[in-house]
């Protein structure tokens, strides 16, 4: 009995002393014991325009205890080819069942601008490899603070808006009392992945007159690395109402142009909005 005793008492003594001497994971191998795990599950890119994406990794916690484990933290830590552009941490609250699991998501905001400022010969229009090192902090029974070290690989778009500008606007009538014709803009994808247009929004104005504020819904694709097309959009107004000097600057041959808006996108990353924004000059034809 005595020596029964003393063995139980010397392994209490040792398992005391693995987990005062050992980090928790450690401690936790050197005992056998099991741990929780946990993994990666999913990752997605929300909210991308061209400022700014939102990185959410979906990360799976399982909990082999008979009774809930407390979180505590989740940290995080970005880079690309080996330059750090991205790092935090985020207080956790709750638990995870007993012998139960539980799916957190860690939404991570990346702001070009930091981006591009620390990544060398990184431009707008690029894709940015990634390597993310993630660690979920736990408050584990008997053991204390236990760190659970993730890893995870990807691609980040750095958005590029498209070229855009006025080719013609071509005439099909032209009165003091209505005119009426087509404008063409050529669009030309600046961004290392293809693009298709489903909605662009825009403001024309021609000389200081504005001739459209409207939006076209039209299914456009567009090639990686400079792929190009054509939009075709309709406009309509009443010079009469513009005064006589709009209707002299519309007669003429061509004048400045001032196009600004949006165009929604599907790309392979998800959608996107980009920003449309134009001045040039452009010809009249009949």
């Amino acid at each position: 009995m005595r020596h029964a005793i003393v063995r139980s008492t010397s392994r209490c003594l040792l398992a005391g002393l693995l987990l005062t001497g050992l980090g928790g994971c450690a401690a936790l191998d050197a005992l056998n014991l099991q741990k929780p795990t946990a993994r990666v599950v999913g990752v997605r890119l929300e909210d991308i325009d061209i400022q700014a994406l939102t990185l959410a990794f979906d990360i799976e916690l399982e909990n082999p205890y008979s009774v809930p484990l407390p979180l505590t933290n989740l940290d995080y830590a970005l880079a690309s080819k080996g330059e750090p552009f991205l790092s935090g941490e985020a207080p956790l609250q709750g638990t995870v069942p007993a012998r139960g699991a539980k799916t957190l998501s860690l939404p991570t905001k990346v702001t070009f601008k930091r981006l591009l400022s620390v990544l060398t010969g990184v431009k707008p229009g690029a894709v940015v490899p990634y390597n993310a090192e993630l660690g979920l902090s736990v408050d584990a029974p008997a053991i204390g603070p236990l760190r659970l070290p993730l890893k995870k690989e990807g691609k980040l778009p750095v958005p590029a808006p498209p070229e855009v500008s006025v080719q013609q606007v071509k005439w099909d009538k032209l009165s003091l009392d209505s005119a009426g014709g087509t404008v063409r803009l050529d669009v030309v994808n600046r961004n290392a992945f293809p693009v298709e247009m489903a909605k662009l929004a825009y403001g024309l104005t021609l000389g200081d007159v504005e001739v459209a504020n409207a939006s076209v819904a039209k299914p456009l694709a567009f090639a990686a690395n400079g792929g190009a097309g054509a939009i075709e959009i309709p406009i309509s107004l009443s010079p009469r109402k513009l005064g006589l000097a709009a209707f002299r600057m519309l007669t003429g041959k061509g004048a400045s142009y001032k196009l600004a808006g949006d165009m929604n996108v599907a790309t392979p990353f998800g959608p996107m909005k980009l920003p449309v924004q134009k001045t040039g000059k452009t010809s009249f034809t009949k």
